[in-house]
């Protein structure tokens, strides 16, 4: 081999290593940052991208699941350095990596591994709630309850029960904070869980409909167009065909 070419074979393996390197400092300051600040929907939404992004294909490397596994045994050191009542949290990141690993990503094994995260967020956000409560304004406490019961039917006076405020004062307050009404910030949530599952699984729309827990599938189609100007048939055709 000559010299030149060595050594342009040098710089772009030490290049990769740098890019890698960047990229596992980004992810172990994000996860620091959303468990540091108890924010369950940000977290949610970071996993999920990652997630997702991996399913697409859209990371570095030909194994689409490394960046999902990456963050996972990043999140079981960052973990570990929080103590021994997190051991469980650890120990079910740590399965959820070997089920990734086995398995894969596939259509069939996304919902799986959605809930097998879901599981894992609630865990941990609910040990971290409970160091971070006395510093929580009431609206991000609410967006913590409506986070950890996202697949469950919420209603404002239940969150504004476990806010300690009345529903009519955390309706005002929540829209002033977020920009947003109560209803339509749950709604967008949902969506954003049921185009996931559109797009990387092979749950069937009134299931997709019923785990998100609409009323019923015909519900659950009409909001979902509402909210995006598309029926949830018509948008999994356009971002997964294959699975149509």
């Amino acid at each position: 081999m000559k010299q030149s070419t060595l050594s342009d074979t040098i710089r772009k393996t030490l290049l990769v290593d740098e890019q890698e390197a960047t990229v596992v400092r980004e992810l172990r300051q994000k996860i620091g940052d959303l468990i540091g600040r108890c924010d369950y929907p940000g977290w949610h939404t970071f996993l999920f991208s990652i997630l997702d992004a991996a399913c697409t294909g859209q990371t570095l490397g030909s194994d689409r699941s490394k960046t999902v596994t990456d963050v996972l045994e990043l999140l079981q050191q960052y973990l570990a350095g929080l103590g021994e009542k997190y051991v469980s949290c650890r120990n079910k990141a740590a399965a959820i990596t070997q089920n990734i690993h086995q398995q894969g990503l596939s259509s069939s094994h996304y919902w799986r591994v959605m809930t097998s995260l879901l599981s894992l967020s609630d865990e941990i956000f609910e040990q971290v709630f409970k160091n971070a409560n006395s510093n929580m304004d009431f609206v991000s406490r609410a967006q913590f309850h409506i986070e950890k019961n996202i697949f469950k039917n919420l209603t404002l006076d239940e969150i504004a029960s476990r806010t300690f405020v009345s529903p009519c004062y955390l309706s005002r307050a929540f829209k002033k904070t977020m920009g947003t009404g109560f209803s339509s910030y749950i709604t967008n949530r949902k969506i954003s869980m049921a185009k996931s599952l559109l797009q990387f699984s092979d749950l069937k729309v009134n299931t997709i409909a019923l785990e998100l827990c609409w009323l019923d599938a015909n519900y659950f189609c009409r909001i979902f167009k509402k909210e995006t100007g598309i029926a949830p048939s018509d948008y999994r055709r356009i971002v997964s065909p294959e699975a149509c």
